[in-house]
C-alpha cells in the first residue's frame, strides 16, 4: 500500500512539474524568502542614530549649567522690592564660567526686568565678547555708560571700562545704576582674590558664591558678611561639572 501510494506521488509530482501552478508555488516561496529577510534587517535598532542620541559629558554640564542658572533667577525674582543689585562672586575663573550670569541675565531680561549686567571680569572682558560688544565697538566711548545689548531689556557694562576709566567707582556705578535698573548683577569671577573684594562685596545687597573647595567658600561668607551682602546661595561647581 506504501508503495503504491510512492508511486503515485512520484507520478503526481512528475505531471506538476512545468505547470503554471509550479512556477506560481516556487515564486510564493522565494517571495517568503524575501520579504522575511528584508523585515528582519530593518527591524534592527539603527545603532548610528542611537549613538547620537547619548548625552556627551559637555552636553550634560550645559544642562547643569542651564538648571542652575533657571534656579537662581526664580531665587533674584522671588526676593521681596525691586532695584536690588545682586553679586555673583567665584573663588577664581574656573569655578564660575560667564555661561552661568549671562544665562541668568538673559532670563531676567526675558522676564520683564530691566537688567544691567557689570562685568569685572577684566582679565578676559568675557561678557563683552558674548554679547559682541568688544573693544572695537567700544573704541570711540569717551564717557563710560551702559549699553545696550542685543536683548531687549539687557545692558552691559563690560569689564573694559573698569580698565580704560581707572577712576571709575564700582559703588557709585551701582548705585546710579540702582536708580534706572529694577536688577544690577554684578559678575565677580574671582572676588576671593580681588583686592577690593570687600569694596565690591558692600556695592551689593545679596550675593552668591560660586566655589571649588570649602576654605573659599568661607573665605567668601566671611567677606559677605562683614560688609552686609546677604547670602542667598552657594554652589559648587564641582557638582555642576559632575
Amino acid at each position: 500500500m506504501n508503495a503504491g501510494f510512492i508511486v503515485s506521488f512520484i507520478d503526481w509530482a512528475e505531471g506538476i512539474l512545468g505547470t503554471p501552478y509550479f512556477y506560481a508555488a516556487v515564486g510564493i516561496f522565494f517571495a517568503c524568502i524575501l520579504f522575511f529577510t528584508l523585515w528582519h534587517l530593518f527591524r534592527k535598532p539603527n545603532k548610528s542614530s542611537g549613538s547620537q542620541s547619548v548625552k556627551t559629558p559637555q552636553m550634560i554640564i550645559e544642562e547643569n549649567y542651564t538648571k542652575c542658572a533657571s534656579d537662581i533667577t526664580r531665587k533674584i525674582r522671588s526676593i521681596n522690592g525691586r532695584n536690588k543689585i545682586i553679586l555673583l562672586a567665584g573663588a577664581g575663573l574656573e569655578t564660575m564660567p560667564v555661561t552661568i550670569p549671562v544665562k541668568i541675565a538673559i532670563a531676567l531680561a526675558q522676564s520683564n526686568y530691566k537688567c544691567l549686567f557689570i562685568d569685572l571680569d577684566t582679565r578676559r572682558n568675557a561678557a563683552a565678547k558674548v554679547f559682541e560688544l568688544n573693544s572695537n565697538t567700544t573704541a570711540g566711548i569717551i564717557t563710560p555708560h551702559p549699553l545696550q545689548t542685543v536683548i531687549n531689556n539687557l545692558s552691559l557694562w563690560p569689564a573694559e571700562f573698569f580698565v580704560r576709566f581707572s577712576q571709575i567707582n564700582i559703588r557709585i556705578v551701582t548705585q546710579a545704576a540702582k536708580k534706572h535698573y529694577e536688577v544690577v548683577l554684578i559678575n565677580a569671577p574671582y572676588l576671593d582674590g580681588h583686592p577690593d573684594r570687600k569694596f565690591i562685596a558692600s556695592s551689593a545687597d545679596y550675593g552668591l558664591i560660586f566655589y571649588d573647595k570649602p576654605p573659599q567658600l568661607g573665605r567668601l561668607k566671611t567677606i559677605f558678611s562683614e560688609n552686609d551682602c546677604q547670602l542667598i546661595q552657594s554652589q559648587s561647581i564641582n557638582d555642576l561639572n559632575g
